[in-house]
């Protein structure tokens, strides 16, 4: 089935033949996956939408995702994690790269089973992946990909960024603030892939509350190494060193007039709550 405005669309422009008996639009609430859904809803086989509310997510992230299943009459199906977030980092620290895969099966893939076990006959999701999203992505995203569970749709995977902005339009999808001010979808801060300088821009964005969110869960943490720290795998381990000695209340109060010496590699002058943005 050809899309609209598929003039104007650089990539593929008809739809995977779907050969699962249920299919599922996820919608995390970004551009990329908003086009996703109005594509297997309103032109493929999907019946229903479903937001994974991981529990890490900003409030706002969620609320778009209701106006735009409204926006088109949509059924939508909201699942919330069973995990506890909080819960979990307090007991063994926030993630890193290396343990992205746990934080998706904890916050994202058992929600899926739960979906599933309740579906008829075999299961399709339709996602809003595509190659040119990132060097890690394009090598790996076909339309099909067949799990062991269900089966995976990336009906605009060779899509490029200006094809989104372009259906977007002609679909007349709303668009979320949170597109634009982060640059991304806000349904998951569990922080394995993040970098320290999301907090800055969660806050230039007007979400400070829940950067706050993020530090104040710091203080929770005391595992005694870099897992202390929200986003930890984005820093170096003298940033790391930094981070850790910032939030040791103790320090400052204790040594404040202590200076490193001439060859530590801290920063005598960096006495600031500020983030390198390079980190």
């Amino acid at each position: 089935m050809t899309l609209p405005a598929s003039d104007k669309i650089s990539g593929t422009t008809t739809i995977p033949n779907s050969e699962t008996k249920t299919d599922y639009a996820l919608v995390s609430g970004g551009r990329a996956s908003s086009v996703a859904a109005h594509i297997a809803i309103e032109h493929g086989p999907a019946k229903v939408a479903v937001h994974i509310d991981t529990g890490t997510g900003l409030d706002a992230n969620r609320e778009y995702v209701e106006k735009l299943a409204d926006t088109f009459g949509w059924t939508l199906i909201t699942i919330r994690t069973r995990e506890d977030y909080e819960d979990t980092v307090s007991e063994y620290g926030f993630p890193g790269p290396g343990q992205h895969s746990k934080m998706y099966n904890l916050l994202k893939r058992r929600p899926l089973e739960r979906l599933k076990a309740i579906s008829e006959g075999t299961v399709g999701l339709w996602t809003g992946v595509y190659r040119a999203e990132s060097d890690r992505r394009m090598g790996y995203v076909d339309p099909i990909v067949d799990g062991d569970r269900w089966t995976w749709y990336a009906p605009m995977y060779d899509w490029v960024p200006e094809d989104f902005e372009t259906y977007v339009d002609a679909a007349g999808i709303p668009e979320s603030d949170i597109w634009t001010e982060l640059g991304r979808s806000g349904d998951c801060f569990c922080g394995a892939f993040a970098t320290r300088e999301e907090l800055v821009d969660l806050e230039a964005a007007g979400y400070g509350d829940h950067a706050d969110w993020l530090r104040n869960l710091e203080t929770s943490v005391e595992t005694g190494d870099q897992t202390e720290i929200w986003a930890w795998g984005s820093l170096s381990e003298v940033e790391q060193r930094g981070e850790r000695h910032r939030r040791d209340v103790d320090q400052p109060t204790l040594c404040s007039g202590c200076l490193p010496p001439d060859d530590s590699d801290e920063d005598p002058s960096d006495d600031s709550d500020e983030v390198d943005p390079d980190a």
